[in-house]
Parts: structure tokens; sequence; C-alpha cells
């Protein structure tokens, strides 16, 4: 951690000192580096110049390189640059958030996999770092997004599906429950799926759809919850400790909106049942309670 700080507080002061044409001229070679590695490297370095010297001083440079014929790599590490500097500077894009969309929108649709998913990754950024505003200057963004999670799969569509968990929050109640019911679908089916990374980042963006306003109670109990069991609160799911982390926040989230009983009652009655037909159900029920009792001593909390 020190070093990274320390790395940046050099790049900083070489920004300040040299100027931006330096900085760029020097790096420019590295953004459409074949080693992907040293193109990440060059996009974290970029974002520390744009907090160095302001972002508006460094959009039309990325205007030039999101949009680059020349090869996907540069406009990749375009738009890496940009994700790269919402997650650096937080809530200080929210002046020039509409222009950092409009840099990067067309990415959503470009013809390299790799272009579309960071384009989407980047949005999630953008939209993580204004919360709880500026959902205004995602309009551009949510058709693209919408087409895209009914054509893609896998990493590409997990991008796509983070970087609308992300918007829904920012919406108005009357939108976010349209768009929750809508993404719902996908999410749902996407329940069974086995790659684990799929798997947080639907708990994820299942937790942020049902924390928003305008998203009902009773449509959670009907619809979501019976395959939210089904296929998350089962014996090794919950056992998962590379995902019980985030499936215990979604639980809680759910409960906050339905109630902790109901929630309760649908976890023992499921793990029960797979104690009961399990040769060493009785130690690992044991498990699945002990983390059960950190979700009733959260929903407590939350609700006290």
């Amino acid at each position: 951690f020190y070093v990274l700080m320390e790395g940046r507080e050099i790049i900083s002061n070489l920004a300040k000192a040299a100027g931006l044409a330096t900085m760029i001229s020097t790096m420019r070679p590295d953004i459409d580096n074949m080693d992907e590695y040293v193109r990440n490297t060059t996009a974290r370095a970029f974002a520390v110049v744009a907090s160095a010297l302001g972002i508006p001083s460094l959009l039309p440079f990325l205007k030039a390189v999101c949009k680059s014929k020349k090869s996907w790599q540069a406009r990749h590490t375009g738009i890496k640059i940009v994700q790269q500097i919402a997650i650096l500077m937080g809530c200080a894009i929210l002046p020039h958030l509409r222009s950092l969309v409009e840099i990067i929108e067309h990415g959503l649709v470009d013809e390299q996999q790799k272009v579309r998913t960071i384009s989407a990754l980047a949005i999630a950024a953008l939209a993580e770092a204004a919360t709880p505003y500026g959902i205004e200057s995602f309009d551009s963004v949510l058709k693209p997004l919408w087409k895209g999670i009914r054509q893609h799969r896998g990493k590409g569509l997990a991008a796509f599906l983070k970087a609308i968990g992300y918007l829904i929050p920012l919406m108005d109640a009357e939108y976010a429950n349209y768009y929750t019911r809508e993404v719902m679908l996908i999410l749902i089916r996407e329940f069974q799926s086995p790659d684990e990374e799929m798997k947080k980042i639907v708990l994820k963006v299942v937790k942020q759809c049902c924390g928003t306003d305008g998203v009902e109670a009773n449509y959670i109990k009907t619809e979501i919850l019976p395959p939210f069991f089904k296929h998350f609160w089962q014996h090794r799911m919950a056992l998962d400790r590379r995902n019980y982390r985030q499936l215990v926040d979604t639980t809680v989230e759910l409960a906050n909106k339905v109630g902790a009983a109901e929630i309760i009652s649908r976890i023992v009655d499921d793990l029960k049942d797979e104690a009961d037909s399990t040769e060493d159900g009785d130690g690992d029920h044991r498990k699945i309670m002990g983390n059960l009792e950190q979700l009733t001593s959260t929903t407590s909390w939350r609700s006290s």
C-alpha cells in the first residue's frame, strides 16, 4: 500500500513539473502495447496525471485515444483510463461525468469483446463514484447496456450486469422498479451459472436492485426468493467461503425488504432438508447455522 502511494506521489509531482504534453509523449507508446499488464499500468498512471492536473486537461486526449482506429488495444487503454480516474477520484468526477460517459459510450458496441467489457466496467465505476447522483448523465448508455445483457454471455454479460447494478440505485423509484423487473429475468437465469465470478456479480446486483426504493416486498417474495433460495442457500453454496460474504449481504438486504422472519424460515427449512439427506449433515449444518447467526444479528442491528 505504501509503495503504491509513493508511486502515485512521484507520478503526480512529475506531471506537475513536466506538464501534460511531456507525460503524454512519454507514455504514449505503451497505450497500445501488446502486453495487457503494461497497458493497465499505463492507464493507472494516466489516472494519477488526471488527478494532479485536472480531468478537463486530459479530456481531448482521452477522446482521441478512446476512438482510435489504429488498434483496439489503444481504445481499451483509453477506456481503462476513464475507469481508473473514477476509481481514484471518486465523487470528484461529478462535474465531468457527462463528458466521461460520452467519451466511452461507443465502446459498449465495439467490435472487440475486450473493449465492450472494459466499457461496461468503466460505466460501473463512474456510476459507483457518482452515487447517488448523476443518472441523467447515463441516458445515452442505458439502451446499449440493455441490449448487451440480452446478447452477451460470460465475462461480457457479467460486466454489463455490473454496470446496470450500479445504475439502478441512481434512478427514481418508478424507473428503478421497472428496470429491476427487466434485469431480474436475466439475473434469475444466471443463478444457475457455474462461474464463481458470475455468481458474485449476480448476488451483488440482486442486492443493489432490491435495496432500491420502488422495488416492492411482494414482488421480491413471489419472484425472487424462490429461485434465490433454490440456487444459493443450499449445502455447497452456503459453505463456500469465496461467495459467503456477498451471499449474507444480499440475504440481509432481502430481509430488510421482506422481513427477517420470512428469510430465516426459508433458510432453516432448506438447510434442514439438506442436512437430513447428507451423511455429514450435522457438522456442516452447524457451520451454516453459525453463518445464519451473523445474518440475524446484522438484520436486527439494521432494523433497530
